[in-house]
């Protein structure tokens, strides 16, 4: 399955075999049974897997509320965002479009909480996780 999902050739899952110190007698029926079923594994890793939206475009534009008849000389600022993301599943890739309104501070705490995120990833058991999937 993981050769499957690598989508490596014959040649390579048997070179990778033989360094892993497989018998060559186990090795040429290993490679000829994943030959014979390479179709069915990638449609069965295929299926496996967690399908994610994937990022197009965005948009953005922001909007400030200058005053208002109770409130005079305040300012409130707004960001208005449109995200744009295709679809995996469906089979022409369709576009779906989505809005976010946001005042400023849910904003800044959007962008701290993905940074956050991000520099999780660079750490040794993160990489470690993403190896083994």
């Amino acid at each position: 399955v993981n050769s499957a999902k690598r989508n490596l050739v014959p040649e390579d899952l048997a070179s990778s075999l033989t360094a892993s110190g497989v018998e060559s007698t186990i090795v040429t029926p290993l490679v000829t049974t994943y030959t014979e079923n390479r179709e069915i594994l990638t449609d069965i890793v295929r299926r496996s897997t967690v399908q994610v939206p994937e990022y197009r475009s965005m948009e953005w534009r922001l909007e400030c509320q200058l005053g208002s008849r109770s409130l005079h000389n305040t300012v409130i600022p707004n960001v208005l965002t449109k995200w744009k993301v295709s679809d995996p599943q469906s089979k022409n890739l369709k576009t779906k479009e989505t809005y976010l309104d946001c005042d400023v501070g849910t904003l800044q705490h959007i962008t701290e909480s993905l940074r956050a995120a991000q520099l999780e990833l660079d750490t040794f058991h993160a990489r470690k996780v993403c190896r083994n999937l």
